[in-house]
């Protein structure tokens, strides 16, 4: 990597790919998995190149065919990268100053490492935002469910209050029919009362 090579972080490599972070990331996996090697920060944050990028490039156009697998997509743009290599380390070789710090960058461009900075910013807002929608969704399950159980509730007393209401209306009437009953008996004859 030459010092003032600018270098991308994933947010810009995606759209520039018009793909989205999370394919960016599975690809690189991929390419990663089949020998290819991405510059990267400290904490293992990927900076994107030129070359990177044009080798997600061809990668991108290999799977937008249709029928086309991801191993095909990974060959055919390693394939294209072998084939293009001027100034590119070989999969087996390390850099010198990977050597030294054990595949870690010893020195950086400030344009480097801004954009390695920031490629972290970036996924680690993403996995933040992520979490925190995980978070909302599930408090609003929640809020839901009690919500729900609380409707059950109210319907449950709204029909024992009812109940209650209706049992005591028909003991009422009850009592009225008695006391009805024990006018009439009273209102009888002294004589009629034998009967």
């Amino acid at each position: 990597m030459e010092q003032n090579e600018r270098a991308y972080w994933t947010k810009e490599v995606a759209e520039r790919l018009n793909i989205g972070e999370s394919t960016l990331r599975k690809w690189c996996l991929a390419l990663e998995e089949n020998g290819y090697q991405f510059t990267k920060g400290q904490r293992g944050v990927r900076a994107f190149l030129e070359r990177d990028i044009d080798v997600l490039t061809k990668m991108r156009n290999v799977l937008n065919e249709i029928g086309t697998t991801m191993d095909e997509g990974v060959a055919a743009a390693l394939g294209e990268r072998e084939n293009a290599r001027t100034h590119d380390v070989h999969p087996n070789e390390t850099m010198p100053s990977e050597r030294e710090n054990g595949g870690t960058p010893v020195a950086m461009s400030p344009e480097m490492l801004s954009a390695v900075l920031e490629n972290y910013k970036e996924d680690l807002l993403s996995v933040v935002r992520q979490e925190f929608q995980e978070t909302l969704r599930k408090q609003e399950e929640r809020t839901l469910e009690r919500e729900r159980m609380m409707e059950e509730r109210a319907k449950e007393r709204d029909e024992n209050v009812m109940s209650v209401l209706r049992e005591t209306l028909e003991t009422k009437k009850l009592l009225a029919a008695s006391l009805e009953k024990q006018k009439e008996e009273k209102k009888k004859n002294w004589w009629e009362f034998w009967k």
